[in-house]
């Protein structure tokens, strides 16, 4: 099961990155942005950036839930884990954060006149790290 699901994912990885860098049929604006422009290289170190963060926040949190549910444990004679519980509504937050900002740039992104500019999309995703 854990196999299946390793080589799915990487599938799925694989998938998304070839279909990130394929160019639409029918556009005959110009040449084709090579591999070294400066949008694709921001997007390769974004999603490089987001994989090892995202696995540096998944060690900690196996490793540091298990001690934070010991210390609760210590100090109170309740036996409920809320060091899941808060790491729970810390998960709920960064979701309502998410989807505020995508509220957002779908309403920038809306009330510009061309809404298909990877250039401006760039811009605006750096202003926010």
């Amino acid at each position: 099961m854990f196999r299946s699901l390793i080589f799915l994912s990487l599938l799925l990885s694989l998938l998304l990155l070839t279909a990130g860098h394929s160019c639409p049929a029918g556009d005959a604006e110009g040449p084709a942005p090579g591999l070294n422009s400066k949008s694709l290289v921001s997007v390769k170190i974004g999603c490089l950036v987001l994989i090892f963060v995202g696995t540096f926040i998944g060690t900690a949190l196996m490793h540091f839930l298990i001690e934070a549910n010991d210390t609760f444990v210590c100090l109170g004679e309740k036996e409920y884990p809320f060091a899941s519980m808060l790491a729970c509504a810390g998960y709920l937050l960064t979701m309502l954060a998410d989807s505020i900002i995508s509220h957002v740039y779908s309403k920038y992104v809306g009330s510009q006149d061309n809404g298909d500019d990877v250039e401006l999309q760039v811009c605006f995703i750096d202003m926010f790290l």
